[in-house]
């Protein structure tokens, strides 16, 4: 989904506290496993959240389906492991206390048989005890009416990026057309554009898909404005 612009992904984003939100994560994984010491990040993405949680979790590694992105985590934390892969498929042979599905991450999916299949293999991965927390994308009955634009504009580096979005919704998918326009000293300007579909699935989705593996989840706080944060510990 990144292919075009993973290169600028951090420094558009770079508005986001990763730091208020890590500790968050931290707080409300101690207090469901107090001695959770593995954690999980699928979907992990540049491995920003990755980079602070280690500190409070010895034992770190990282899933995500888009290879520049990983290369970007790869290169900021080279002891991590970090693995190429679908969310819905994942087998990593192992289990962690924690598992964490971030920013939204799941409203790539499809339907509500690929969040199935996803969160099942969020749970495969999780020991006894482990808790595992979904952020879902924004909720149906909160999506804004009609066309909406936005800009971000960020510099830094020698680097200015600047992304323009036009989204709106087709049934139950949102959809995002994204164009970037990229400088730097030495290479000019560079222009680029994606598409992002994501599906505006109902808590009620959310649930049947935590309850299919065997979970029961809650919905706490989230971070972000408009969507729900899916917390659950296994047996």
């Amino acid at each position: 989904m990144f292919e075009r612009s993973a290169h600028v992904y951090d420094l558009l984003y770079s508005f986001k506290d990763y730091e208020a939100e890590a500790r968050d994560l931290v707080s409300l994984i101690r207090a469901r496993n107090p001695g959770a010491g593995s954690l999980l990040d699928v979907a992990c993405g540049t491995g920003k959240h990755l980079e602070l949680l280690r500190a409070d979790f010895s034992d770190v590694a990282g899933v995500d389906l888009n290879a520049e992105l990983l290369a970007i985590a790869q290169a900021r934390l080279p002891d991590v492991p970090f693995t190429e892969a679908d969310m819905r498929t994942f087998d990593l042979g192992r289990t962690f206390d924690v598992v964490t599905c971030l920013f939204s991450s799941v409203g790539y999916l499809r339907d509500e048989a690929d969040l199935a299949e996803s969160v099942a293999r969020m749970a495969a991965h999780l020991g006894p005890g482990g808790v595992l927390i979904v952020d879902g994308w924004v909720r149906p009955d909160a999506w804004w009416p009609g066309t909406n634009v936005d800009a971000l504009a960020e510099t830094a580096g020698g680097v200015a990026a600047a992304r323009v979005a036009r989204t709106w919704r087709q049934g139950d998918r949102s959809v995002l057309d994204m164009r970037y326009l990229i400088a730097t000293a030495d290479n000019g300007f560079e222009q680029e554009q994606e598409r992002h579909e994501l599906t505006l699935f109902s808590d009620e989705a959310y649930r049947a898909a935590f309850e299919a593996a065997s979970l029961a989840p809650e919905v706490v706080a989230s971070p972000m404005q408009d969507r729900d944060r899916y917390v659950a510990v296994s047996s």
